[in-house]
């Protein structure tokens, strides 16, 4: 790793630097100014009073208690003016502790279009909402939103097309910056993808039926005011509609703000909070699977149209440069017909910090967990964060 590094560093810099200067010159990984390699590692582990396999949403939040691999993260940007194109693959233990791995991103986009405009190709993660294009190392928790993972799919809405986007000349004060995307393509399977029903109930439909997975059309506008120096607020609204797995429609809404704070402004450093909350719903048509006749022959019916709605809130404190708290309160609403119960958890949260540049940090997070018609149950877990190569990832 050393030899690579020192290949890759372009820093030619000779003035003697501060420790944490160095630390980030050691980080500052790239091919000719023109490729940027990283590589992300997280590594949980903890305990729970609950099934922590079905006490998951997402498909890379904790799965068993013992330590293992949530994720080992490859990832190459390229960066010229007029292309950009980024890449990474993602390696992690399941719940048996066996390794697997999936490429999440791989995709292209043309930049500096006149009139403000950006085209991007591949397989990516698409703007929805607050959250739905941030990797693992970006999340301010250790697992993911609820309602997110319910609605979009257990690692959010992945997409194999093609996004639009826009920055929007609004011709108001500087300060202002608003930006349309308009998205189309297919949503890939994921092997990991099942049920997490809860409790011995048969279930008449299989969850993952509801997500759009064909002719996947996404929306989103975005909206951001620096009101000044120290303070700023983001708002959306977005939009995801397409195919399920049914063969009939689901279509879901999303809107979100975020408040943000900095004591030293557009200065790195110093005191920080972030406050964001975002409520999505979605409407699904759907069918039923069942043997009317009892001669074992599987009848589908359709039974109509189905909707349900959540909501994530989240305020991030940053202390100092090495510490941070949070806390995240999240509800979603339960469809009986999908063996999907009503469910609401409370997570607050410490992440230390171990450097200046926030590479290296040890996170714990408390979760307590309310599943309607089951016991409460209680989570902890420790996290272990370590980003190494470029900060400059192509989003």
């Amino acid at each position: 790793m050393l030899a690579l590094s020192a290949l890759l560093l372009a820093n030619s810099q000779t003035t003697q630097a501060a420790p944490a200067d160095d630390w980030e010159k050691f980080n500052d990984w790239n091919i000719g100014n023109l490729l940027f390699p990283s590589l992300h590692f997280h590594g949980v582990g903890g305990f729970s009073t609950g099934d922590t396999e079905e006490l998951a949403s997402g498909g890379h939040d904790p799965k068993r208690d013992p330590f293992s691999v949530q994720a080992l993260e490859p990832g190459l940007s390229v960066r010229t003016k007029y292309f950009e194109a980024f890449s990474n693959y993602l390696f992690y233990q399941d719940t048996t502790g066996d390794w697997d791995g999936e490429l999440e991103e791989a995709f292209g986009k043309i930049t500096n279009i006149p009139g403000g405009f950006e085209i991007k190709g591949g397989r990516y993660l698409t703007h929805f909402g607050a959250l739905n294009d941030k990797h693992l190392h970006a999340w301010d928790f250790v697992d993911a939103e609820i309602a997110n993972t319910r609605m979009l799919g257990e690692d959010g809405l992945l997409l194999e097309g093609a996004e639009l986007s826009w920055t929007l000349p609004l011709g108001l004060d500087p300060e202002w910056v608003s930006v349309a995307s308009l998205g189309y393509g297919n949503a890939p399977a994921h092997d990991h993808e099942e049920e997490h029903a809860h409790g011995d109930e048969e279930i008449p439909h299989e969850a993952d039926g509801a997500f759009v997975a064909d002719d996947v059309v996404t929306a989103r506008l975005m909206a951001r005011n620096r009101i000044n120096d120290f303070h700023s607020v983001t708002a959306g609204t977005s939009w995801a509609g397409g195919t399920n797995g049914f063969g009939r429609d689901t279509n879901v809404f999303g809107v979100d703000v975020e408040y943000q704070w900095r004591e030293n402004g557009l200065e790195k450093g110093g005191r920080a909070f972030r406050w964001r909350t975002e409520y999505l719903w979605r409407d699904v048509d759907a069918f039923s699977e069942h043997d009317e006749d009892g001669d074992g022959v599987i009848d589908e019916t359709f039974v109509g149209n189905y909707d349900e709605d959540g909501i994530h809130t989240h305020a991030i404190m940053t202390w100092c440069q090495h510490f941070d708290s949070g806390l995240r309160v999240a509800w979603i609403g339960g469809v009986d017909d999908f063996g999907q119960a009503e469910r609401f958890r409370v997570s607050p949260s410490l992440t230390w910090w171990l450097d200046d540049a926030r590479r290296v940090g040890l996170r714990t997070q408390y979760n307590l967990d309310s599943v309607a018609g089951e016991d409460d149950e209680q989570s902890l877990w420790f996290q272990v964060n370590i980003a190494l190569g470029s900060n400059d990832e192509v989003r």
